[in-house]
């Protein structure tokens, strides 16, 4: 340490009005503040007597932004069961990340896993990679749409297990009406590129109005279209979901 102070002390001052734009530029940068935000969703219908039947939804998001990335991670589950049978039972979660290259594009990355038995999916993952525009920002209403494309490992209830790469384009509207209350509406396309017959468009609908700062009530509306649904089940599948959004 004693040579380093003798060296810059001998040092010419011209030297050191040198360095100096250097040594800032190399100068460590403030770190990013970092915002979190968790979403929870609960909604729960129990009856008795003539119909005994018993319905969970529960969801829950997580978002951490610092600087240009955010994370994101999600959860949803529905059960439902009717006297001693179970009649629905859907898992799905993901995680994600985005990377802000300026204010209107950002690419991202993320996987998914999901689950219905009840639609013939024993279990699929998907890892997904994209870009992502914001084409309408305003103070009422934000537009977003993403392209991009996933690869599915899937395997349905039948034991038959699947791989193939998709391609991916999406769309989020998100209309404002006061600082709590909003209606946002999302929409996925998959397309499976090794076979050009099976597609799958997947809608959300959803209105949140606050009944306090942290509390408010979730209705949403779920459509999930499959156009080569597992041998036996239906193509389409619809959920209507009434709840209490509580936000930290």
């Amino acid at each position: 340490m004693t040579s380093r102070i003798r060296f810059a002390a001998a040092a010419p001052l011209a030297a050191l009005l040198a360095l100096a734009p250097t040594l800032s530029a190399q100068a460590p940068a403030e770190p990013p503040a970092v915002v979190t935000k968790v979403t929870a969703d609960l909604g729960y219908v129990q009856t008795s007597g003539n119909t005994q039947l018993t319905t969970l939804s529960l969801g829950e998001k997580a978002t951490q932004q610092r600087g240009r990335l955010t994370l994101a991670q999600g959860f949803a589950m529905v059960y439902g069961k009717q006297r001693d049978s179970v009649i629905t039972n859907a898992l799905r979660t993901g995680l994600r990340g985005d990377y802000k290259i300026d204010k209107l594009f950002a690419l991202f990355v993320g996987a998914a896993f999901d689950r219905d038995r009840f639609s013939g999916i024993e279990r699929r993952f998907e890892e997904l990679v994209g870009l992502q525009a914001r084409v309408l920002g305003s103070a009422t209403d934000t537009v977003l749409v993403e392209g991009g494309g996933s690869f599915t490992q899937k395997t349905g209830i039948d034991g038959i297990q699947q791989n193939f790469p998709s391609a991916r384009g999406a769309a989020v509207w998100r209309h404002v009406f006061s600082k709590a209350a909003y209606f946002q509406q999302n929409v996925e396309y998959l397309p499976n590129l090794k076979q050009t017959i099976d597609w799958r468009v997947n809608s959300e609908s959803a209105v949140v109005a606050p009944i306090s700062a942290m509390i408010g009530v979730k209705l949403s509306y779920v459509v999930r279209y499959d156009h080569l649904p597992e041998p036996g089940f239906t193509d389409t599948d619809k959920l209507f979901t009434t709840g209490i959004q509580i936000t930290f």
